[in-house]
C-alpha cells in the first residue's frame, strides 16, 4: 500500500491550484528531517501549518506535525515534547483525520516520545501502543516496519534483546511474504538488540553483510552504522580500532550525540588515554541537551558515566556536576529500576576523587593562569583550581569572576551564577560584578534575572540598568525600545558614546536608516582614529539610506576608489564585477551571482527558482563581508568568484515576474543563441542551468530499437534553461513567446502552460519521453 500516494496527489492538485509554496513543503519538509536538517524543519513547519490551516486540509496538519515530531525524536527531544505529541496523537485520531495514513506514524511519534523520556519505564504501554496499531494495519503499510521497530526497542527495554532479533525476523518475514521491500533500518535495530545483549561479534557481522544494502545516501542511516560499528568493535575487545573511526564530536549532528557517547565511554573504559578532557565535554554538552529536552533515562546513564570518567581523570567538580544532574533526574523516571542506588553510589564514590595538586597558592592562583606555563592547559583542570581556590578565597572578587567565566565558557551556567550572586547581590555599585553578572545572565539566555538585576541597581547605577536593558531589547527583537533607553544611558553619562552603535543597529533594523547614520556619525565624531569597522558602518547605513556624500567620504577615508569627476551627493552604481551573495530563503541558504555596483551595493543578475520571490535585478545593500574564505591557491583564486554575505536592504526592485524553465532536447548551439538573443531584446532574461553533462534519452527510439542493447552515445544533449520576463507581461503572453520562438524543437514548458492556462498534456508526454 503506498501510504502516502494522497500526498503526491495533494501536491499536484495545489501545483495546479498556484499554491507552489505549499506543494513544495509537502516534499521539502519530509527530506531536510532525513537529511537531518533539523533547524530546517523546525523553520519550515509552522509556515507549512499556517497554509495548510488557511486552506483547511486537516491530513496536511497531521501530515507536517509528524514530521515536526520525528525530528525532535530523532534529537531524543523527550518531556520538552510530550504534551505537544500527545495533542497531536489526538487531533489525528478525530473523525475528520483518523483516515490519514499519517495518523499511524503519530503513534510512532508519541511511543517514540515516550522512550526518550524513559525507555524502561514506559516499556509496557509503548508494547501495548504499537500492538493495537499494528492490529488496524497490515504489511503493506510503510508505517508497518516503523512500528516492528518502536516495538522491537520496547522489547530491548524490558530486557529482551535476543527476543526483539527473533520478532524483528518474523516482522521482516511478514512484509517479504507481502512482497513488500524490507526498511533497511530494521538492521541498525537489529545490531543495537545484539550489541545490548552484549554479543559484538554477530553485531559486527550483521553490519558487515548488510553493507551492500545500505542506503548509501540515507545520511541518518549512514551515520548510525558508523557510530554502531565503533561501539562493537570496542566492545569486541578492539577498543582503539573503534576510537578511530568515531568522527570529531564537533562535526556530527546532535541527533548523533548519544551513539557518539556510548561509542567513546565504552572505548574510554577500555583504553584510559582516551578519556580526555575532549571527552569530559562531549559528555557535558550531550547531558545538557537532555537535560534540556527532557530525555531522563538517558541522561542519568551518561550522567554516571561522566562521573567515573571526571573521577579517573582526577576532576572532581565535574564529577560532582554530573551526580547533581543525574540525582535531578531521578525522580522523573516513570519507574526507577535501580537509578536512585546508582546515583548514591557515584556520590560515595565522589569522596574518593582527589583532584591534581594545583600550581600555585590560591591568591597567585590568577596570575598564574595568565602566564606561558599555563597555555595548553584543559578548561576542565583550570576550573578545579579555582574551584579549590574560591573555596580557600570566598570573598576574593576577582578569582570567583575568573571561576564564574571558566564555568559559564564550559557551559554551566547555573553553577557559574552560584559562585557570583550572593557578592552581586552585596555589592550593586560594583561595575565590574555588576558586569559580571550581566554578562553571565545574558550567556545563558536568562533575560528575566537581568531586569531584576537593572531594577536592584537602577538606583546606584542608573546609566548600567538602562543599558542592560536596551541590550536586552534589541536581543528580544524589541528593537522601537533601545533608542529611548540609550538616551536614557546618555542623560546619565554623555560620554557613553559608543552605546549609540546599539541604537544605529537598531534603527538598521527597523530601517530606519537615516537615525541609523545620525548616530553612526556621532559614534565616529567622538573617535580620534576611528577602525575601519566603524567607517564601513557609517558607509553601509548611509547606502541604505541613499546619502551618497557620506557613502563617497567613508569610500575616500577607506581608500576606496570610486569614479572620478562625479558630485558628491551623486549616486553611485558602478561595474565591480561579479560576486556571490549568500541569501538566506525559505529557511535555507542560496548563493546568488550579482554584479558588485560599488563598496556596498549589488544587482543581481540570477534568476530566482519556482516557489522563491524573484530578485532578478534587485539593487540591494549588503555588508561586503565575506561568507566563505577564497581559496590560498592562486590558479584557483583566478577563476573563483567571491561570496559575500546576505544583502540588508532593498533599495530598488527589479522588473521581473517569475522564472519558467523550457527543457528538453538541445537544438543547437545556434538556434539557442538565438532564442536567447531575441527574448533579450524584448527585455526579457534568460539564464541557462544545463551544460555538456545534461543528457537525455528518447523513449521511443529506444522502444524502436529492443534488440540493441541501450548505450550511452544513444543519449541526447538537453537544455534547460530558465525564462524571466517583466512582471507585467502575463504568462499567456510568455507562453505564446515561447512557443513561437521554440517551433519545430523538441522542446516542453510545463509549468509555464499551466500558469497560461494551456492544456499540458503535451508537455507532459514530452516530460515522460525524454525522462525530464
Amino acid at each position: 500500500m503506498d501510504s502516502f500516494a494522497w500526498v503526491n496527489d495533494l501536491s499536484d492538485r495545489l501545483e495546479e491550484e498556484g499554491q507552489q509554496r505549499l506543494a513544495y513543503l509537502i516534499h521539502d519538509v519530509p527530506h531536510q528531517q532525513f537529511q537531518g536538517n533539523h533547524a530546517l524543519v523546525e523553520a519550515l513547519v509552522p509556515e507549512a501549518l499556517a497554509s495548510a490551516r488557511g486552506l483547511d486540509i486537516p491530513w496536511l496538519d497531521v501530515y507536517f506535525k509528524h514530521w515536526l515530531c520525528a525530528s525532535r525524536v530523532a534529537r531524543h527531544h523527550g518531556e520538552s515534547q510530550l504534551g505537544e505529541v500527545v495533542d497531536a496523537y489526538e487531533r489525528a485520531h478525530q473523525e475528520k483525520t483518523q483516515g490519514c495514513p499519517q495518523s499511524v506514524c503519530v503513534t510512532q511519534d508519541l511511543v517514540a516520545t515516550y522512550a526518550n523520556v524513559d525507555g524502561p519505564g514506559w516499556a509496557g504501554e509503548r508494547l501495548a501502543a504499537c500492538d493495537e496499531t499494528l492490529a488496524r494495519i497490515d504489511p503493506s503499510w510503510g508505517c508497518f516496519g516503523c512500528l516492528s521497530i518502536e516495538r522491537a526497542n520496547a522489547m530491548g527495554d524490558q530486557g529482551q534483546p535476543r527476543e526483539a532479533v527473533l520478532y524483528l525476523k518474523s516482522q521482516r518475514d511478514a512484509q517479504r511474504r507481502a512482497g513488500e521491500e524490507v526498511t533497511t533500518l530494521f538492521v541498525t535495530t537489529e545490531v543495537e538488540q545484539w550489541l545490548a545483549a552484549g554479543d559484538p561479534h554477530t553485531a559486527l557481522k550483521l553490519l558487515d553483510d548488510s553493507e551492500d544494502e545500505a542506503d548509501e545516501d540515507d545520511r541518518r542511516e549512514q551515520s548510525t552504522r558508523l557510530l554502531q560499528r565503533s561501539r562493537a568493535l570496542v566492545l569486541a575487545g578492539q577498543p582503539q580500532a573503534g576510537w578511530d573511526l568515531l568522527p570529531e564530536f564537533g562535526d556530527i549532528e546532535v541527533a548523533d550525540h548519544v551513539s557518539w557517547c556510548r561509542a567513546a565511554v565504552a572505548a574510554a573504559r577500555a583504553l584510559p588515554e582516551l578519556n580526555t578532557p575532549a571527552l569530559g565535554h562531549a559528555l557535558w554538552t550531550t547531558i545538557e541537551h537532555l537535560h534540556t529536552v527532557g530525555s531522563h533515562r538517558l541522561l542519568i546513564d551518561l550522567a554516571l558515566a561522566q562521573a567515573e570518567l571526571a573521577g579517573a581523570r582526577q576532576v572532581p567538580w565535574l564529577a560532582a556536576q554530573a551526580v547533581a544532574r543525574a540525582r535531578h533526574h531521578v525522580p522523573l523516571l516513570r519507574e526507577d529500576f535501580g537509578a536512585a542506588d546508582k546515583v548514591r553510589r557515584a556520590e560515595q564514590a565522589l569522596a574518593a576523587v582527589a583532584p591534581k595538586p594545583a600550581p600555585s597558592a590560591p591568591e597567585s592562583l590568577p596570575d598564574w593562569l595568565r602566564s606561558p606555563e599555563a597555555e595548553g592547559l584543559s578548561n576542565e583542570t583550570v576550573i578545579q583550581w579555582l574551584e579549590q581556590a574560591h573555596q580557600a578565597l570566598p570573598g576574593d572578587e576577582g578569582l570567583a569572576m575568573m571561576l564564574a567565566s571558566a564555568l559559564s565558557n564550559y557551559g554551566c551556567h547555573d553553577e557559574a551564577r552560584s559562585r557570583l550572586q550572593a557578592m552581586v547581590l552585596a555589592a550593586p555599585q560594583s561595575v565590574a560584578l555588576q558586569n559580571h553578572w550581566f554578562g553571565l545572565c545574558f550567556s545563558a539566555g536568562d533575560l528575566g534575572a537581568i531586569e531584576e538585576q537593572a531594577r536592584r541597581i537602577e538606583a546606584a547605577q542608573p546609566a548600567m540598568a538602562a543599558w542592560y536593558r536596551a541590550r536586552i531589547a534589541f536581543r528580544e527583537g524589541r528593537y522601537t525600545q533601545v533608542g529611548p533607553l540609550v538616551e536614557q544611558v546618555l542623560a546619565h553619562d554623555p560620554e557613553a558614546t559608543a552605546t549609540r552603535r546599539l541604537w544605529a543597529d537598531a534603527a538598521m533594523e527597523l530601517k530606519d536608516f537615516d537615525t541609523a547614520v545620525a548616530q553612526r556619525r556621532m559614534v565616529l565624531a567622538a573617535d580620534d582614529a576611528p577602525e575601519p569597522g566603524r567607517r564601513w558602518e557609517l558607509l553601509i547605513a548611509a547606502t541604505a539610506a541613499r546619502q551618497w556624500a557620506d557613502v563617497r567620504a567613508q569610500a575616500r577615508a577607506l581608500e576606496m576608489e570610486l569614479e572620478a569627476g562625479q558630485p558628491d551627493d551623486a549616486e553611485v552604481e558602478e561595474d565591480w564585477g561579479l560576486v556571490y551573495l549568500r541569501c538566506e530563503e525559505n529557511g535555507r541558504e542560496r548563493d546568488v551571482l550579482a554584479r558588485r555596483t560599488g563598496p556596498a551595493t549589488a544587482r543581481i543578475v540570477q534568476p530566482s527558482p519556482r516557489g522563491l520571490e524573484q530578485r532578478l535585478g534587485d539593487w540591494v545593500v549588503f555588508e561586503p563581508r565575506l561568507a566563505e574564505q577564497p581559496p590560498e591557491d592562486e590558479e584557483e583564486l583566478r577563476t573563483y568568484t567571491r561570496v559575500f554575505t546576505a544583502p540588508v536592504h532593498l533599495l530598488e526592485k527589479g522588473p521581473y515576474g517569475p522564472s519558467y524553465m523550457i527543457d528538453g532536447v538541445h537544438p543547437g548551439e545556434e538556434s539557442v543563441s538565438a532564442l536567447r538573443d531575441a527574448l533579450h531584446e524584448a527585455g526579457w532574461s534568460t539564464w541557462q542551468y544545463s551544460n555538456d553533462n545534461y543528457r537525455v534519452s528518447d523513449a521511443e527510439a529506444d522502444d524502436a530499437d529492443e534488440e540493441d542493447e541501450h548505450d550511452e552515445d544513444d543519449d541526447l544533449p538537453g537544455l534547460y534553461l530558465a525564462v524571466t520576463a517583466p512582471a507585467s507581461v502575463p504568462p499567456r503572453a510568455i507562453a505564446a513567446r515561447v512557443a513561437a520562438l521554440c517551433k519545430g524543437h523538441q522542446l516542453c514548458w510545463t509549468e509555464l502552460a499551466r500558469a497560461a492556462g494551456e492544456p499540458t498534456e503535451w508537455h507532459e508526454a514530452m516530460e515522460a519521453r525524454y525522462g525530464l
